[in-house]
C-alpha cells in the first residue's frame, strides 16, 4: 500500500500529524507515477496480445473524469553498438499487477524488463 499525505505539527499533544490525502495500492501507484514498461527482446517475442486480454487497463472515474489506469509498453533492442526503442502506443496499455509484470518477465531477453519512472 502507498499512502501520499502531508505532515504537520500537532499543537495539542506535541507531536506531528499525518494526514491522508490519497492511498493505492502496488500496482495503482505504478500507474499513477510510472511513465511505461521498459521489455528488452533481442530476438526474443514478448507475449503482448496475451498480457493485453489477461491483464487489460483499467477506467476509472474520478473528480476530473475517467483515467485510464495503466502502462504503456516499449519494446528494446540491442544489436552491437546500436540500440533501439520501439513505443506501442497508447492503445497498447496494460495493468501492472505483479501477474502481469512475471508475463511479461518470463517473454523478455534475458528477464529484463523494468518501470521507467522518469
Amino acid at each position: 500500500m502507498i499512502v501520499q499525505g502531508r505532515v504537520q505539527p500537532d499543537r495539542f499533544t506535541g507531536g506531528v500529524r499525518f494526514n491522508v490525502q490519497s492511498v493505492w495500492d502496488l500496482a495503482a501507484a505504478r500507474c499513477r507515477f510510472g511513465k511505461y514498461l521498459r521489455v528488452e527482446i533481442n530476438g526474443s517475442v514478448p507475449p503482448v496480445a496475451e498480457v493485453l486480454r489477461d491483464f487489460p487497463s483499467r477506467r476509472s472515474q474520478t473528480e476530473h473524469g475517467e483515467i485510464q489506469e495503466g502502462l504503456r509498453v516499449r519494446l528494446q533492442l540491442h544489436r552491437g553498438a546500436a540500440t533501439g526503442e520501439l513505443d506501442l502506443g497508447d492503445a497498447v496499455r496494460f495493468y501492472p499487477s505483479e501477474s502481469a509484470l512475471e508475463r511479461w518477465q518470463t517473454g523478455a531477453a534475458h528477464g529484463r524488463i523494468a518501470i521507467v519512472y522518469e
